[in-house]
């Protein structure tokens, strides 16, 4: 005949069950909320933004040095308004180490291209600027 501990039995069995219970759905809880758990969709989709963001990283740069060679494409960028130097990137360069351009693209490297031009201005101040003459900044 075999004991069946005292916790298992009547009453204590019941508390025993429900702590269990408890035990395991505060832990889920915590683990989601604190612990940083995350399921196998939010995987995925940080798989994919880490993987278009990397992609990004070494496209842009390319992007912005073809658009800086094609001819007339600075003067373009810099007459075309805010909103339409996308399209001027996508004019000039339509694929990038044989990936197409899309709008995510075209506006990273427009952003691109602004900074470029804005670091350009600024050494051209640098250089050009007169000895002895301070700048109002």
């Amino acid at each position: 005949m075999s004991v069946v501990p005292a916790i298992l039995q009547g009453e204590a069995r019941r508390r025993f069950l429900q702590g269990i219970a408890f035990g395991a759905v505060a832990t889920i809880a915590i683990g989601f909320l604190w612990g940083g758990w995350i399921t196998g969709d939010t995987a995925r989709a940080m798989s994919a933004n880490a993987e278009r963001c990397g992609r990004m990283s070494i496209l842009v740069p390319m992007c912005v040095a073809q658009f800086k060679a094609a001819d007339g494409a600075v003067s373009k960028f810099k007459a075309s308004s805010s909103y339409s130097r996308e399209s001027t990137i996508k004019e000039f360069v339509k694929t990038v180490a044989s990936e197409s351009m899309d709008y995510s693209l075209a506006a990273a490297s427009a952003a691109g291209v602004e900074a470029e031009l804005a670091r350009a201005e600024r050494r051209a101040e640098r250089l050009f600027a007169k000895p002895g003459v301070q700048r109002n900044e």
